[in-house]
């Protein structure tokens, strides 16, 4: 069955082929520190403060300024809301909420004593 040996080495070299491009894209993704090389977005702003909301809600802002806006309203993004004193309506945009949470950092930034819960339907 000579066919069939020659038949596994050219898959034995297919595998081959497909690791080494698995090599080359593993490591260009390594080099890329800036997300913008595979991805097109830009890196966040460097040194950007985002204080008077959680961790959750630094990150959902630092993804948003990267060019990341949610597309809809997810349970992780009105928990996000929730946790920052933030109330969702069904009719909440996730850039409605987006806005609210850094009216939260703007007030955190001035110093400016504002309420804690922020009705989005108001």
């Amino acid at each position: 069955m000579p066919g069939y040996v020659d038949g596994e080495q050219a898959i034995m070299d297919s595998d081959e082929k497909l690791a080494q491009w698995a090599a080359l894209f593993v490591k260009a993704y390594r080099e890329d520190e800036t997300d913008a090389g595979l991805t097109g977005r830009p890196a966040p702003a460097a040194g950007v403060q985002y204080s008077g909301v959680t961790q959750a809600a630094r990150e959902l802002l630092q993804a948003v300024d990267a060019g990341g806006v949610p597309a809809f309203v997810t349970g992780n993004l009105k928990q996000i809301a929730e946790d920052n004193g933030i109330v969702c309506t069904d009719e909440s945009t996730p850039n409605e909420i987006v806005e609210a949470i850094r009216s939260k950092v703007r007030e955190a930034a001035s110093g400016a004593a504002g309420t804690a819960d922020r009705a989005l339907s108001e």
